[in-house]
């Protein structure tokens, strides 16, 4: 496993980007994540050389998509992967966080759940000659908006009606009537990427990994005993100053990493 922050916490401006690299590279970090607000104004090239630079890796890059919603919203999400997939090849192929759209699964009608389903297999194909993988994150209402992928039962079925090995899970939780290790248990198989939280009652009363209510490191083990081996990243960083959080959370993730918090 591996250590990554999502660069979003910092801002989104190059000024925060140029910032933000070398103070996460120092820290400790292996990769960064880039999100939607900033890359269709950057350098891609600049953004490449600096992050090659500095031995990070270009982990994850998060657009929105919406296959859920209308017609409309479907086709630009498809004009939106063309878009992403571009970026990945420029980028050395990072992986392209994927959404479904903006209903949960207990009010997706049949034509809604079809419809996302297209689009899934659209996108899969068009980024499979690249060797690109679409991790679908799992999201529910509390986390800004929600998503077919609100329980693991219904992530399952996506990634089962889909049928494109390229096609994984970007886990974020909690979920719907689900623990966190319930979460993990059922996903793990399929997890290549983790959305690290926690937190303290409910969210999004965010905190440190180490300091919240749920067990991050018993979280973590459960998704290692089920093949996982990706990045682990800092998602929501701001609930401390970014950077605060930043350097707290490196300490507790290469502790993870190495083994010495299952000893």
């Amino acid at each position: 496993m591996k250590a990554s922050f999502c660069t979003n916490a910092f801002g989104n401006t190059q000024q925060d980007i140029e910032q933000a690299i070398p103070k996460l590279a120092q820290m400790g970090y292996d990769g960064l994540e880039f999100w939607e607000q900033y890359l269709p104004s950057a350098d891609l090239k600049w953004l490449k050389g600096i992050m090659d630079a500095h031995h990070l890796e270009i982990v994850q890059i998060c657009p929105y998509f919406d296959f859920t919603t209308s017609s409309d919203t479907w086709e630009q999400s498809i004009r939106d992967a063309e878009r992403y997939i571009e970026y990945s090849i420029q980028l050395g192929g990072p992986f392209i966080r994927t959404y479904t759209g903006n209903v949960g699964s207990a009010a997706a009608t049949a034509e809604q759940w079809a419809a996302c389903v297209n689009g899934l297999q659209r996108i899969c194909e068009m980024g499979m000659p690249h060797g690109i993988v679409f991790p679908l994150e799992t999201h529910q209402v509390i986390h800004s908006g929600p998503n077919l992928t609100d329980t693991s039962p219904t992530t399952l079925k996506l990634l089962a009606d889909v049928g494109m090995e390229n096609l994984k899970v970007n886990i974020q939780t909690p979920l719907l009537g689900e623990s966190v290790f319930d979460t993990a248990a059922q996903l793990g198989p399929h997890v290549v990427h983790v959305h690290a939280h926690n937190w303290v009652g409910n969210w999004p009363n965010l905190t440190f990994l180490d300091a919240g209510d749920e067990d991050f490191t018993e979280f973590a083990r459960i998704l290692k005993d089920k093949g996982f081996d990706g990045y682990i990243s800092i998602e929501h960083g701001s609930h401390h100053p970014p950077y605060e959080t930043a350097a707290h959370e490196i300490k507790y993730l290469k502790r993870l990493i190495s083994g010495t918090l299952w000893a």
